[in-house]
């Protein structure tokens, strides 16, 4: 029987995802095993991608939402960066360089003054060449191949680019709009592996973020490295459990807006049930409960990593603190309802409550020193 929904595996630290097709009547949480027909061949067989190459992935999509790109014009990029690069950002052929084989100067200088092997950054020069020169991409009758071409002028032509529409439109289902949703094998905290030792928690590309922070416990660690380990997962109002994302649900306002309950993601509460989880520690289920029932309450300038901050008088918002890297504090969140889950800078202003509530006992260095 011929499986046309989107299965990731990941065994180890390394191991390789296998991307296949899903089903675009229905949302589809993915499952741990199979193969699909070829995209190419119509015979049986797995469209691998490994970890560091999802994480590429998710950095060009991420790049796409925050300049207000179409999933068409994420799905042309997945296209053009898998023929390029196989998304590899330090893929370097002569001049070429990045997950776009770009060479500088480039249409209009657009690929100068960034580090072209920063998959978000080179993303952001490819778009911005799309945009000048195909200013109508989304509603273009040509193919999305003809389109890649027109941006990159390759020299192999339009017909390279077009294998690679299936598994490109399978990523962009699962990280620009959660129509797809990834789950995990038994034993693993989510799609994209979070290097720890002990206490300390390393940092992914995804999370735009070089360092690595120091959480109090090991158990703290393990929990931020299961939120973090879901970067990019589409914000769902309701979605979030123990197990993973999961489908919205209905909000009768802005989450039906945006489809919510059309997805499979993680709401900012289920973010935090989620990661606690991981490390048994069972959570309330909402962010009033989770601020009420979580654990200690401690004042904001006594906050470590793992701590649980909260917005609003009344709660409507919470986060989990990442800690202070290079100065600034982060927290590790799931924003809003057509936002994705992000490492952002602690927003201290407004109304944040200059407090924590520390679900695991522990102590550790101070963070605001």
């Amino acid at each position: 029987m011929r499986l046309r929904t989107l299965l990731v595996v990941v065994a180890t630290a390394v191991a390789a995802l296998l991307l296949l097709l899903p089903r675009t009547d229905r949302a589809d949480a993915l499952d741990c095993a199979g193969t699909v027909a070829s995209p190419t061949t119509g015979e049986a067989d797995s469209l691998n991608l490994a970890l560091p190459q999802l994480d590429v992935a998710k950095r060009i999509v991420a790049t796409a939402k925050g300049m207000a790109i179409t999933k068409r014009g994420a799905v042309i990029a997945l296209q053009v960066a898998r023929q390029e690069s196989t998304f590899d950002p330090a893929a370097t052929v002569g001049r070429a360089t990045g997950a776009f084989q770009q060479i500088a100067p480039g249409p209009a200088d657009a690929y100068v003054g960034y580090d072209r092997t920063d998959p978000g950054m080179a993303a952001k020069g490819f778009f911005t060449v799309l945009l000048a020169r195909v200013p109508g991409y989304d509603s273009d009758p040509r193919s999305n191949a003809d389109i890649g071409q027109v941006v990159q002028a390759s020299g192999a032509g339009a017909g390279k680019y077009a294998p690679w529409q299936p598994l490109a439109e399978s990523l962009a289902d699962v990280l620009y709009d959660g129509t797809a949703a990834m789950t995990c094998a038994a034993g693993t905290s989510g799609p994209t592996a979070i290097r720890t030792d002990g206490t300390d928690v390393e940092l992914p590309p995804a999370a735009g973020v070089t360092g690595s922070v120091k959480a109090p416990t090991p158990e703290a660690a393990r929990a931020l490295a299961a939120a973090l380990s879901w970067l990019g997962t589409p914000y769902a109002w309701g979605g979030g459990t123990t197990a993973g994302p999961s489908r919205g649900i209905r909000d009768g306002g802005v989450a039906d807006a945006h489809g919510d309950f059309a997805k499979v993601g993680f709401d900012c509460s289920g973010l935090m049930v989620y990661a606690y989880g991981q490390v048994g520690v069972s959570l309330p289920r909402t962010s009033q409960a989770q601020r009420a029932g979580g654990g200690t309450v401690v004042p904001w300038s006594a906050a470590l990593p793992g701590d649980l901050v909260f917005y609003g008088s009344v709660v409507h918002h919470v986060a989990m603190f990442l800690g202070v890297v290079g100065g600034v504090p982060y927290m590790v969140e799931a924003p809003q309802s057509g936002d994705v889950v992000k490492v952002s800078p602690v927003r201290t202003g407004g109304d944040f409550r200059s407090e924590a509530v520390r679900p695991i006992p522990g102590e550790g260095p101070d963070q605001h020193a």
